[in-house]
């Protein structure tokens, strides 16, 4: 920016003196150095202009890269509730879109910021050096200017604030409500979920209409004030040539510097409103990311990053552990403290909405405890009532924690769940592309996937599974039951249900009383000391015997 203004300033001498001699009468020939000047400094001056854009243009895309990948990472961190904590629209619209109005906001603001003090003050400079009255119309202007910059870019910025804001709240309302598309028209709402969405628009094209109305404002009193400022010099200047007391040279050198000196202040002001978007953007990310040195690898309060020797057995140790979605006064858990050890499989029970999945989750590392301490000593695969099948081949999808697996570990597993039969039959076998509507699946073939993937990876010693068979028919829960037994050996498996039947192959009940408290034992102990396990147990049994009269 100090070499801008250094060609600036030779390039206007040049122009001015070449005029001044040709407005003279002097031969073009005589005029030759100040045109050549002219014009290789102007080449200069746009070859610094295009290295420094190319300069800010690495910047911005590298700092935007590095901002992406730890909004992503804090995101996809299983210690992490930031989807939670966040909402997912606003999630996605801050990773997709925030982060580019960020770049642009870093690529337009670092340079313009620098050129006010860099290229406005040397201007200033040559201009009191030249002519110093013209050098204090140009001085006094600059804090009026100032002024109103402040007073207008606060309401802007409160206005763009707001704007954001509703940007945010649409955002997470509309991504609410496509993921609940289904649940919408079951209940014939369809028209509530439309006015409320249109509602929720309207109050962001007020905002929007809003922001724009004052930064539309703000320019034309900056400009008008930058205008006033030239016209002053101008009109000084005319006084002076016409009574003989200043040079022709000089005068177009003043002149010729009180626009470029008030340049770098009106392109901030203007870009400083077109990216208002960015600066809110960025702010949110912040917020969303937090001191990147702070961020939690899984070491802190929320867990321990899984360490364990060979053949140590798996554990998992909950220490005072609270956890709520709202509120603090709303724990779903509340001071929760046990510890599993060895190969074991224990149920997790309760009453509906007492906090089993919740409890899972927190076992598995997916969430954060408020309070307290949730840590493990191997890495824990997760099982939810609904896997995920991915739009891959079936034999990357069962390879999912396993990359390296040959065909015949793939087979193998495959036929272990029972699926070997699913597999023949499929057009092109393992190499069929499945999963998001490629190739139907029931929800028991979607398990037997999970658990195939678990069965091929043999550094899965801690299985976390939240309810998997809530939504299979019996039939099927049996014939899953009978593959799923064999993989829990040498395992520590914690079993999220509430099917009775569970209980037989139970080592120990975690039994969830609904207060936020936990019960730990054997479901013989838990009988005879735990009223919400007796609970349990009766209503299970009521609930079975209706579905074997149905």
């Amino acid at each position: 920016s100090l070499l801008r203004a250094s060609a600036t300033i030779g390039l206007i001498y040049c122009i001015s003196y070449a005029l001044s001699a040709l407005w003279e009468g002097v031969p073009l020939s005589a005029c030759a150095q100040y045109l050549v000047g002219f014009f290789a400094l102007f080449c200069v001056q746009h070859c610094i202009a295009f290295a420094q854009d190319a300069m800010i243009d690495r910047f911005s895309t590298k700092t935007a890269a590095r901002l992406r990948e730890l909004l992503l990472s804090k995101a996809f961190d299983p210690y992490s509730n930031l989807m939670h904590e966040a909402g997912s629209g606003r999630l996605i619209v801050t990773a997709i879109d925030g982060i580019d109005e960020v770049e642009t906001y870093l690529r337009i603001l670092t340079p313009k910021l620098i050129g006010i003090a860099a290229l406005s003050v040397p201007l200033l400079i040559a201009e009191f050096a030249l002519d110093w009255p013209s050098g204090i119309i140009l001085f006094v202007m600059l804090p009026v200017i100032i002024f109103f910059m402040i007073l207008l870019g606060k309401q802007a910025r409160a206005r763009a604030e707001r704007q954001y804001s509703s940007y945010n709240k649409l955002s997470n309302r509309f991504f609410d409500s496509l993921r609940g598309i289904d649940t919408i028209a079951s209940l014939d709402i369809g028209e509530f979920e439309k006015q409320s969405v249109y509602s929720f628009s309207e109050k962001l094209r007020r905002a929007t209409i809003s922001t724009l109305t004052t930064a539309t404002l703000s320019s034309a009193v900056l400009d008008l004030a930058a205008t006033l400022g030239v016209a002053g010099v101008a009109v000084l200047e005319a006084f002076r040539l016409m009574d003989g007391s200043m040079a022709l040279p000089v005068a177009l050198c003043a002149l010729m510097i009180a626009p470029e000196y008030f340049a770098p202040i009106r392109s901030f002001a203007s870009d400083f409103h077109a990216s208002l978007d960015g600066k809110n953007a960025l702010q949110a990310l912040i917020d969303l990311i937090g001191n990147p040195s702070e961020v939690d690898d899984g070491r802190g309060e929320g867990g321990v990053a899984p360490s364990a020797a060979n053949g140590e057995a798996p554990q998992i140790h909950f220490e005072n552990v609270s956890f709520a979605y709202g509120m603090p006064s709303s724990d779903v858990l509340e001071d929760v403290s046990f510890h599993l050890e060895g190969p074991k499989f224990v149920g997790i029970v309760g009453e509906s909405g007492s906090g089993k999945s919740t409890l899972a989750s927190l076992a598995a590392g997916l969430f954060k405890p408020s309070l307290g301490k949730c840590t493990r000593n191997y890495d824990v695969h997760f099982v939810p009532q609904d896997p995920h099948i991915f739009r891959w081949t079936l034999r990357d999808n069962v390879k999912l924690f396993k990359p390296d697996a040959s065909d015949e570990d793939v087979i193998h597993a495959l036929d272990v769940v029972g699926l070997s039969d699913f597999s023949k039959e499929l057009p092109r076998g393992l190499d069929t592309p499945i999963g998001e509507a490629m190739h139907g699946m029931s929800g028991g073939q979607a398990h037997r996937i999970a658990l195939a993937r678990i069965l091929l990876d043999d550094d899965a010693k801690i299985l976390v599974f939240d309810e998997p068979t809530a939504h299979l028919d019996i039939q099927t829960e049996y014939e899953l039951k009978q593959r799923m037994q064999p993989l829990f050996e040498d395992k520590l498996v914690l079993f999220a249900t509430h099917r009775l039947h569970w209980i037989e192959q139970m080592d120990e009940a975690i039994v969830l009383t609904g207060s936020g408290g936990v019960e730990v034992g054997t479901p013989r102990q838990l009988m005879g000391s735990s009223a919400a396990f007796r609970r349990f147990v009766q209503v299970q049994r009521g609930e079975a015997v209706d579905e074997l009269e149905a």
